[in-house]
């Protein structure tokens, strides 16, 4: 099995950080990657450790999520994707997850 471990740059700026995490999937995902896995915190590398709570979704749902699945089964990978922060049920913290998905997109 070819593994491709990312890295990248992230920035506070969430929709440049999902585009240069789609191009760097694709990239591996055409070189040959069964398993690619994305670093942590790819999604956002905010100034204060309270920024992620801006973007923190309900576990199963929401674009950073759906962005995951969608690569997943585009290019028929295993996809872990780094972290990324799931709500709590409380608004000053959330679950730093990791999750993955299989090459038809479900999670596991």
């Amino acid at each position: 099995m070819k593994i491709a471990a990312l890295q990248m740059v992230s920035s506070a700026d969430v929709t440049a950080n999902v585009a240069q995490a789609g191009t760097l999937i694709a990239q591996a995902a055409t070189a040959g990657a069964e398993l690619i896995v994305l670093p942590e915190y790819w999604c956002q590398l905010g100034l204060r450790d309270s920024d992620k709570l801006t973007i923190a979704e309900a576990d199963g749902t929401g674009p950073l999520q759906d962005f995951l699945q969608i690569q997943a089964s585009r290019h028929g990978i295993y996809l872990v994707g780094g972290t990324l922060p799931i709500q709590t049920g409380t608004t000053d913290k959330v679950f730093n997850s990791s999750l993955v998905f299989t090459p038809k997109g479900e999670r596991i």
